[in-house]
Formats: structure tokens, sequence, C-alpha cells
């Protein structure tokens, strides 16, 4: 019994860095396994119930929608952690960010019924973006609140929160598929579902600090969007850079392509879950000790750097070595030409896994203004090259601009994060991680593919590899810098 309830207490209380680090990386790991469980059962029911072509109109309203979550959120969910991570007083702000959020609601709901009328003429269509605008404009309030559990380094009331919305998800949409199926319907699914988590919500968190101010208060606004701004420039470029092609796909005719491009991009995101889900973990950590850069803080980032860029060339060499079969049979042979798509999207993956920690220095260490520039023109540089290849080349031109993009902010961001930050993004150690993950998945990747095994015994056996492989050539790494030490 004592040590269970040592366990329980180690996850449930905060007691010093390591320790508040690794129970919010158990319970955000446990948040994102079963919510990515969860939703892994819809992508593939929508993709096998619709087809590409109605799922292609569906996801093009879902990313022209998505794309105003840059005026819902304008960067308040990270202004609201940051600032209550720093003083717990800053929780006064909360009514004030509340107002923001309807008035920016109404904003972005106007914007959207206006832009619409601009990519399409379908009326349909036209309903869904409206549903799905609303569903994401509800889910703000619920990201507000995980905010708040951010800053307070509470991850495990995030981690109920969070299963209880995609439970919701989950039902609705199954509901839909089985009694009527289709894209409008799947649309309000996602608004009911979100509607339902922000009323669990409003029924546990009566603190009397979650209720919406009646009047404007303008030093609080100046002070808010002071910060909030750069990173909502920020964020919409991400926004508008993840979204773009698929938009751009469907405002050319070439719906099914949609379909086909965006089942890809959704599996990306599915990879891209670990650059978050560490973020989230490591921002908190990482904020609240940024006034102090010893050499302590520079071996935390360059560890987490390692990790980052381990792990994301593992999952790209996995998805190249498994897209085609994959596809087929999760999602139907249907959707067949999504695989390649996958696979050149596979070094985007590498790529961001790579920056992330660049991205996050800039905003630990309050480069927030610059990292909105570096951004804005990657998305500049998105639209360009997505207007000058998806004509000639389809959703495999969308899938190469991604990947330039993605190419040129990484040399942005590690440039910047160089300059203007206290760490070293491509330091010596993240530099030796990068080579040796390379070698780890070339071996990793012969042995899924060019051995001629199963998949269900190439893929552990590879893995097992990369892990070996790289962990190996750590340890030579460390051994080799030991002796240099020494000898000298």
């Amino acid at each position: 019994m004592s040590l269970l309830r040592g366990l329980g207490a180690s996850l449930l209380i905060n007691r010093h860095w390591t320790q508040v680090v690794v129970k919010n990386i158990v319970w955000a790991t446990l948040a994102e396994g079963t919510v990515r469980g969860l939703k892994l059962i819809v992508l593939p029911l929508i993709a096998r119930v619709f087809g590409p072509a109605e799922f292609g109109r569906f996801a093009f309203a879902y990313s022209f929608a998505s794309m105003f979550g840059i005026v819902f959120d304008s960067g308040l969910a990270l202004t609201t952690t940051r600032e209550l991570a720093t003083t717990k007083g800053n929780e006064e702000l909360l009514p004030d960010i509340l107002l923001i959020r309807l008035v920016l609601g109404g904003v972005g709901l106007a914007a959207m019924a206006l832009g619409m009328r601009w990519v399409t003429r379908d009326h349909a269509l036209w309903a869904m973006i409206m549903v799905l605008g609303l569903a994401f404009f509800v889910l703000e309030l619920v990201n507000l609140a995980f905010a708040v559990f951010r800053a307070r380094q509470r991850m495990e009331y995030e981690f109920v929160v969070r299963v209880i919305q995609t439970v919701f998800l989950v039902a609705a949409v199954a509901l839909v598929a089985w009694r009527a199926p289709s894209a409008l319907h799947v649309s309000y699914a996602y608004l009911v579902s979100g509607v339902m988590t922000v009323g669990v919500l409003l029924a546990v968190m009566r603190d009397g600090r979650w209720r919406v101010r009646r009047s404007v208060r303008v030093e609080a606004w100046r002070r808010l969007f002071r910060i909030a701004l750069p990173l909502a420039l920020a964020g919409g470029a991400t926004t508008i850079y993840m979204n773009i092609d698929s938009v751009l796909l469907g405002a050319f005719g070439r719906i099914t392509e949609t379909g086909w491009y965006n089942l890809a991009t959704r599996v990306v995101g599915i990879l891209l879950v670990p650059t978050g889900l560490l973020s989230l973990v490591i921002f908190p950590a990482f904020a609240s000790t940024a006034a102090r850069v010893d050499e302590a803080f520079r071996k935390r980032w360059d560890a987490w750097s390692v990790g980052m860029v381990a792990l994301g060339a593992y999952l790209a060499w996995l998805v190249l070595a498994t897209a085609d079969p994959a596809v087929g049979w999760i999602f139907g042979a249907a959707f067949r030409p999504a695989a390649l798509v996958l696979k050149i999207l596979a070094i985007a993956v590498l790529l961001v896994f790579v920056y992330t920690p660049s991205y996050q220095a800039m905003i630990v260490f309050d480069r927030q203004r610059t990292l909105s520039w570096a951004l804005l023109s990657g998305a500049a540089l998105n639209v360009v090259l997505n207007l000058a290849l998806i004509p000639p080349f389809g959703l495999y031109g969308a899938a190469w601009a991604t990947v330039a993009t993605h190419a040129a902010l990484l040399c942005a961001l590690v440039v910047f994060a160089g300059k203007s930050t206290p760490v070293r993004p491509l330091s010596g150690v993240v530099v030796r991680g990068l080579l040796g993950a390379g070698v780890s998945g070339g071996v990793a990747w012969a042995v899924m593919v060019l051995a001629k095994v199963p998949l269900w015994l190439g893929v552990p056996l590879g893995s097992l590899l990369y892990v070996a492989g790289f962990l190996g050539m750590g340890r030579s790494r460390a051994a080799a810098v030991a002796v240099g030490l020494l000898g000298r």
C-alpha cells in the first residue's frame, strides 16, 4: 500500500523540477495515447464510409475553417500559460481573457462567413464550414482551460477533460456514420461534442475567476495583446501552411485529391504528436528556469533536442518503410495514392522534430516577434509554392511545397535561436545525435524493407536495431568526449 500511495503522490503532487516534468510527461502521454487511439477509430471510419470524394469535401471545409483558428486563439492560450506560470497573481486576468475570446469569436465567424464565398460557391460546403467554425471556436474555450492546467502544471486535469471530449466526439461520429452518414452531420458531431465538453468544464470549474469581465480593462488588454499578438502571428502562419494546401486543392477543383492529401496530412499530424506533447510538458519547466541559463540548463536543453532528433528520425524511417501497405490496409484501396504523399511528408516530419526546440527557445526567451516574422515568411513561401506546384503536379506538388517550407523554417529558426537566445540549436551534441539517428535509421529501414521479411516481424526488429544503434553510438560519442577531456 505504501508503494501505491507513493506512486499516486508522485503523479498528483508537484514537488521538484524533475518530478514535475516526469509527472506531466506521464499524464500528457496518457492523454495523447488515449485521445489519438480513440481518434484513430474516427479517421478510418469516416474515410471508408465516405470514400475519397466525399471525404475530400469534408477535408476542404475542415481545413478552411481551421485557418480561422488564428482569430479564435490569437496567441491567448500560450500567453495564458506563460503569464500564469510566471506569477499566480496573474490569474486575475482570466475574466479579461474570456471576454477577449468571445469578441474574437464573433470577429472570426464573421470573417469566415465572408471568406468562404471567395473560395467556393457550393452552399452545402458553406454550411459545413460555418458549423465547423462554431465547433472550433467552442474548442478554443476548452483549450483556454488546458492553458490554465498547464500553467499550474496539473496535466492530470487536462488528461481527464481531453478523454471526456474525445469520447463525446467518437460517440457522436459513430452515431452519425451508423444512422445518417454525411459530411454535414459529421460537422455537427464535432460541434455537439465540443459544447458538451464545455458544459462539463462549467459544471466542475466553479472558481470565481472563471467569469467573463463585463467591461474592457484597457491596460489588461494592452498587456495581453503585447505578448499574444506575436504568438498569434506565429500560430497563424503555422495554421496557414498546415491548411492552405488542402484549401487550394479544393479551390482548384481537385476534391478527390484533397481527400487523399488530407488523409496523409492527418496521419502526419498523429506522427507529430510527440512534438506538441513534449513541448507542453517541457515549456513550463524551462520557462520557470529561463532566468538563469547555467550548465545544468544547457545539458537539459541538449538532451531534449537530441531526444527530439532521435524520435523524428525513427518516425520518418518507419513511414518510408510501411506507408504503402499500411494505407491500403487501414483506409482501403481507394486511398492508396495517399501513400506516396505520406512518404514525401515523412521528410517534413523529421524537419519539424529538429527545429521544434529552436521554436520553443524563441518563446521561452521572449523572442516572439522574431519568431512570428520567420513563420509568416514561411507561410508566404508555402502559399507561393502551392500556387506554383498544385496546378501541374496536384497533391504531390502540395507535398513537396510542405517539405520545402519546413526546410526553410529549419534554417531560419536555427539561425535566429542561435543568435537571439542563450541556447545553441546545433551544438556538437545535437549534430552528433543527427548523425547517429541517420545511420541507425538507415539500418532499421534496410531491415524493414530490403530484408524481405513480413512487416509484423520487420518493424519490431528494425525498431530494436534503431534504438540499439542510436544508444550504442551515443555511448561511443560520450566515451570519445571523456577521452578527449582526459587527454587535456
